[in-house]
């Protein structure tokens, strides 16, 4: 059996990776997971169930190319459920250099974000080694249950529920951000491959660590439905958190099970897709960071993006956005106050900035300025985030002008034994326009490692809006509304 679901694994994941169509993982991963079984909880034996979850979310990614190829509506559920699927394992890997190539391959997956990788995605998992173990461990015996020695012409049946989740009729983001003490639609589909013949209900219902007063999320329970498997079936709910998170905890987590109603030992349903849910709860009113709402929401996709980089370090994270939060808190400003007039020099601009973070009781005291890095001179630091200032007088910039300045804060932040570096930007350039939302000019790049693998380092970009137009200037010789 060992020998045959690492045959049927190559040749399946093999026509993947030459293009063949019609190619599917289901058996692979059913018969690996066979041999997970069998083999027992040795090392082996877990590696053996490590590499059929790959396959499953491999099987996804499958799944998400043909829904992508052909148009079909919701196609990234199958990318979501791939990636979280592969998020999962990487939470149960222990750390044991062995086990590399596994992290490797949930790291590629993750990255996911065109149909051209999945194929190397396959290639990445034929390279992964695996041990043939010279023989396998029985099961422990079990003393069967009443019910079962009454009726044993019984045979076991195994259904599969995928289930993918929407919020206020959004697919659901992982994390998703909530705002707490509103009610919000959770709606559920539900995709079963089989029902047992005695079971009447399928009941699909939510367990968390967190504490129970913290959150309401539904139950949904499904009634056996008409026609032949599989069955898709749809349910809708309420979901309420009522308490509000520190903008630097992590996310809420949630796990939906299933089971067939009445509880039959030889009716078992396994979980697939999108069943853990990870939930920041967030309100700019009560728990305000910046001063800025829009500043505030820009920051929260930061920190998550932030968190799904492998190799990142809460601690050093948290002190990036705690910088970044302040300098977003002056572009904040430098809109509603023109604190920028005219044009700045950057050494003025440096002097400044110091002053205004200097005010920030958070950062204070901690602010370096000057230090040395990587054989040259930085502008600011905090706490070793090394902090690049900019004036930009000739031309307005986007997020995308600011890449030229990129390389002398990547090398600063890689000097310094950090994996984040801040760039901010002053636009002190003439205006005659409006300027858009703040949001716009606070942004995260990655800049990957020079030989492409690797740690990438991460830039948090904030673009200070200064010289602006006046409102009454920016009215005039516009055409009279209609």
């Amino acid at each position: 059996m060992t020998y045959n679901s690492r045959v049927q694994a190559i040749e399946a994941l093999a026509a993947i990776v030459e293009r063949k169509g019609g190619v599917t993982l289901d058996q692979a991963t059913a018969v690996m997971r066979q041999s997970a079984a069998g083999i027992g909880q040795s090392s082996a034996g877990r590696q053996y169930e490590y590499f059929a979850r790959l396959l499953d979310s491999c099987n996804y990614l499958l799944q998400w190319a043909s829904a992508v190829r052909k148009a079909e509506r919701d196609a990234e559920r199958f990318l979501r459920a791939a990636q979280q699927t592969a998020k999962d394992l990487l939470k149960d890997l222990p750390p044991d250099p062995e086990l590399e190539p596994f992290r490797q391959a949930v790291s590629k997956i993750e990255a996911v974000v065109s149909v051209d990788q999945v194929e190397p995605i396959a290639e990445t998992l034929l390279r992964i080694p695996l041990p043939l173990p010279l023989f396998a461990e029985e099961p422990a015996w079990r003393r069967p249950t009443v019910d079962v020695l009454s009726e044993k012409n019984d045979t076991l049946e195994i259904s599969v529920a995928f289930v993918s989740f929407s919020l206020n009729a959004s697919p659901f983001r992982n994390p998703q951000t909530i705002e707490p003490d509103l009610l919000h639609d959770l709606e559920i589909e539900v995709r079963v491959s089989d029902w047992p013949k005695n079971a009447d209900r399928l009941v699909v219902d939510v367990i968390s660590v967190e504490p129970a007063s913290s959150y309401e999320f539904p139950r949904f329970s499904f009634s056996r439905p008409g026609g032949t498997s599989p069955f898709k079936l749809q349910g809708k709910g309420r979901v309420k958190l009522n308490v509000a998170q520190t903008f630097l905890s992590r996310p809420l987590e949630f796990a939906y099970r299933a089971q067939f109603e009445p509880e039959d030992p030889m009716a078992i349903v396994t979980v697939e897709g999108q069943r853990h849910l990870n939930v920041q709860s967030f309100d700019p009113v009560r728990t305000p960071q910046s001063g800025y709402i829009q500043v505030d929401s820009k920051l929260n996709e930061i920190r998550d993006l932030a968190r799904r980089v492998p190799g990142v370090r809460d601690k050093e994270l948290n002190d990036f956005l705690q910088i970044l939060t302040a300098i977003g808190s002056v572009a904040g400003q430098a809109l509603q106050d023109a604190l920028f007039s005219g044009r700045w020099s950057e050494s003025k601009f440096q002097a400044e900035m110091q002053k205004l973070l200097r005010q920030n009781p958070k950062i204070a005291a901690e602010l370096e300025v000057h230090p040395h890095a990587g054989g040259g001179i930085t502008d600011l630091s905090f706490r070793g985030i090394r902090i690049e200032l900019k004036a930009e007088p000739d031309q307005t910039i986007s997020l995308e002008d600011t890449k030229r300045f990129l390389g002398q804060t990547s090398q600063y932040a890689a000097a310094s034994d950090r994996r984040f570096g801040v760039l901010c930007v002053l636009d002190c350039s003439s205006k005659t326009a409006a300027p858009g939302s703040v949001a716009n000019d606070i942004g995260l790049i990655q800049l990957p490692a020079p030989t492409g693998e690797g740690l990438p380092i991460l830039v948090g970009v904030v673009i200070i809006q200064g010289n602006l137009a006046r409102p009454s200037d920016l009215s005039k010789g516009c055409p009279a509304p209609h």
